[in-house]
């Protein structure tokens, strides 16, 4: 059996204030192609459908369009609901979409469902879990001692036997992490502290793939069948250089899984670019990249600069952010300044340099004047 596992699409998200719609259909547009000449048996959507509870209507348009593409190559969808979805709007029309191999969990409850394939080896069990906080799932078992996601998790598994002699696939949103650190990145949302929200992997020995939304880059959480398959796209410059995918895995007789991750090319790929503008806006260093890609440009140059946005808005069309690198001189060298070593004084003399040129006695007489009627130590 095949199965395609994908999540975090963040439809109708904006990077930088700029709508990635578009990009969000290029990319969703070869999955649909990649299902077409590679056929799969499922397609396992972990979580974050959309980028807010509310999606604009134009992401909701979009996901109604992709489904509508799977549904005339006959692949059934199991949908987990995200953090970032609303649960309540996604299960919209659930029985309905049901009945058209479209399954949708989108709230945690009791008993959560388990749909049963078959294939020439025999059953595997689908088992859909949504993103659910500690609360959720105390309101359902006051009884249980629950204070972290992990808990929370351990509670809810525990009502859910799992006939181990089959093959499971448990598909859900949550961050899970391995015996090595978890690859983040900005434009994930974790929301706890001092880590409460860390579920280990090994909570999910019972089933033989674990597909998992909520992290961005695509990586295995402790073992290789305990999968984020990671976003469709890059959300964030942190993001720079992961490689963008999807994950196939085929199960075979119990025991027996093979996971291989298919790349998905970009409408417009996102990276830094640094130094200085006349050597940014040089034709061959443009013409030596995609000029059309999403940038971000710190900008090294000492000299004041007219309208360097402009500029390089120019060369680069979709450029997004713009950072100058300030630095000091000291003998002539450059150094960045370490403010934590500087006394009040230095300090104001190293303004007075980066702001005029150069540290004038009378300005130094007047600014030590001023530190010494405030009783700071020069």
């Amino acid at each position: 059996m095949k199965l395609l596992h994908m999540a975090d699409l963040h439809l109708g998200k904006t990077v930088n204030g700029m709508n990635f719609i578009e990009d969000q259909r290029h990319v969703l547009a070869q999955v649909l192609e990649l299902m077409e000449k590679e056929p799969v048996d499922g397609l396992l959507l972990a979580g974050d459908i959309y980028d807010r509870s509310i999606p604009p209507a134009e992401a909701v348009t979009l996901f109604d369009w992709f489904l509508t593409g799977t549904a005339e190559l006959m692949v059934p969808v199991f949908l987990a609901a995200g953090n970032h979805d609303s649960g309540e709007r996604l299960e919209f029309g659930q029985k309905l979409f049901g009945q058209q191999n479209i399954y949708v969990e989108g709230t945690l409850r009791e008993e959560f469902p388990a749909i049963r394939l078959e294939d020439e080896y025999g059953p595997v069990c689908l088992h859909l879990l949504p993103y659910f906080k500690p609360a959720e799932a105390r309101a359902l078992f006051p009884e249980d001692e629950i204070r972290t996601h992990e808990d929370a998790m351990r509670s809810v598994l525990a009502r859910h036997p799992v006939d181990r002699t089959e093959r499971n696939v448990l598909v859900t949103h949550q961050f899970v992490t391995g015996t090595e650190p978890v690859t983040q990145s900005d434009s994930e949302l974790l929301l706890s502290v001092g880590g409460t929200e860390q579920i280990s992997y090994t909570v999910f020995e019972d089933y033989d793939y674990t597909a998992l939304g909520h992290i961005h880059g695509p990586q295995k959480a402790g073992r290789e069948t305990v999968r984020y398959s990671g976003s469709l796209l890059k959300y964030s410059f942190s993001e720079e250089f992961h490689k963008k995918s999807v994950t196939l895995v085929e199960l075979k007789e119990k025991g027996s899984i093979t996971v291989t991750v298919y790349p998905l090319k970009p409408r417009h790929d996102m990276r830094r670019i640094k130094g200085k503008l006349e050597d940014l806006l040089d034709p061959q260093v443009v013409e030596a990249a995609d000029c059309e890609d999403y940038i971000s440009a710190v900008l090294t140059d000492e000299e004041e600069l007219a309208d360097p946005m402009e500029k390089l808005r120019a060369s680069y069309p979709n450029i997004m952010e713009l950072n100058l690198e300030k630095r000091q001189r000291s003998g002539g060298d450059e150094v960045y300044a370490d403010v934590r070593e500087k006394t009040p004084l230095e300090l104001g003399e190293s303004f007075l340099e980066l702001t005029c040129g150069e540290a004038e006695e009378k300005r130094m007489e007047f600014l030590k004047k001023l530190l010494e009627e405030g009783g700071l130590n020069i």
